[in-house]
């Protein structure tokens, strides 16, 4: 059931409002069912990076909206691999595979699909049920945020879809590899970060629903937001770049560390035959990694800046005890993230480990989402 919140803002105040805010009343149920519904998102987000380290995301090569059951009989799944065999992947990789051996691949394409579709049930049935109880719109601006996520969610089906068809076309050349464009990659794991954070967000406001008057907060925590902006940003731009490792299996190259192949930058970091030569920065394997070890070292900086920042006496003591976890949080993700990031490479991109990678990655990205929200301000009162 709603619950008041108390007037408690998240950083202790500086001087007194200029004037109160109306309190919201918080939604507890709404809010934990946002989060879970996150954490399921958050989920199938590590389960995709799962489905293509063990190259399983081409299996299924057809795509139907409502899904459809595992296949049950010899005969039915004779048909699938038969399919299958039609396919670049089959014929350039796969050659021999057996019948059990495409049931593992396929099996864990069919799930990703299928957690998808779940996710529509556990988000779209009690979205019903609040919405027609009135609690939704008892939160300003719940109503347009929930729509606009079920939208994106929906949305994201056909752009897994839009992805999947790029991997079962020839590849441009003879010598590559079968796999999805490393633009339309990028693509679902941005719709897929847009849904899980949107969701993230809006439960935290549900739970708690009071931003706090800009003029009762200290400019040092003030502040603090605004540097905090500067890491997500970084963390986002990372994430984006680590798509692009993905796409392009760039992790499979270069697996020493801090250099790359011996050398500072690697030699073959310019490859003049991508026209126009921006591909380079998306689709050479040695800019690709290049850029996101070099966006890995600036958000581990722009972090351990922000924590050190916040750590000072005159910011910590402002700082209520949310805001404090957050940081400390943020530090403990960075730090592990990264470590998982250079194992995940000198080990040759293990799936049990490039999968912790990938889920590191949304960690970080949570925690920054969090200290963004203890610090969330209403704009200047009039």
């Amino acid at each position: 059931a709603p619950r008041a919140l108390s007037a408690a803002p998240m950083a202790a105040a500086a001087a007194p409002a200029a004037a109160p805010i109306p309190l919201l009343v918080a939604d507890r149920g709404l809010g934990i069912w946002l989060l879970g519904v996150s954490g399921a998102v958050f989920g199938m987000v590590v389960l995709g990076g799962v489905t293509r380290l063990t190259r399983s995301g081409l299996s299924m090569v057809d795509w139907r909206p409502q899904g459809s059951m595992l296949p049950s009989t010899d005969d039915a799944w004779t048909i699938e691999f038969e399919k299958y065999k039609q396919f670049p992947e089959y014929k350039r990789l796969n050659i021999g595979m057996t019948l059990d051996e495409f049931k593992k691949i396929y099996f864990m394409e069919w799930l990703h699909r299928m957690w998808g579709r779940g996710l529509g049930v556990i988000f779209g049935l009690p979205l019903i049920y609040f919405v027609a109880s009135g609690r939704v719109g008892r939160l300003p601006g719940m109503a347009p945020k929930l729509a606009g996520l079920f939208l994106l969610g929906g949305g994201q089906g056909l752009v897994g879809w839009w992805m999947v068809r790029s991997g079962l076309e020839e590849p441009e050349h003879h010598y590559k590899e079968p796999r999805v464009s490393p633009y339309r990659l990028t693509a679902h794991l941005v719709v897929a970060l847009a849904v899980y954070s949107g969701l993230f967000w809006t439960g935290l406001t549900a739970l708690n629903p009071n931003a706090f008057a800009l003029e009762s907060v200290s400019k040092a925590v003030s502040k603090m937001r605004r540097k905090g902006l500067v890491a997500l940003l970084l963390t986002g731009v990372t994430f984006v770049s680590g798509a692009f490792v993905a796409g392009n299996d760039a992790g499979h190259a270069y697996n020493d560390w801090p250099l790359f192949a011996g050398e500072l930058i690697p030699n073959e970091i310019w490859d003049n035959s991508l026209v126009p030569a921006w591909r380079n920065f998306f689709e050479n394997t040695a800019t690709v990694q290049f850029d996101h070890r070099q966006l890995a070292y600036l958000t581990l900086l722009a972090t351990i800046g922000t924590w050190v920042m916040a750590r000072r006496p005159a910011t910590w003591s402002r700082l209520a005890g949310p805001a404090q976890t957050s940081y400390k949080l943020m530090l403990a993700a960075v730090l592990g993230q990264v470590t998982l990031g250079i194992t995940t490479l000198m080990l040759f991109v293990p799936v049990s480990i490039a999968s912790l990678h990938q889920a590191g990655a949304l960690t970080l990205w949570s925690t920054m989402l969090y200290s963004q929200h203890t610090l969330r301000f209403a704009r200047m009162l009039k």
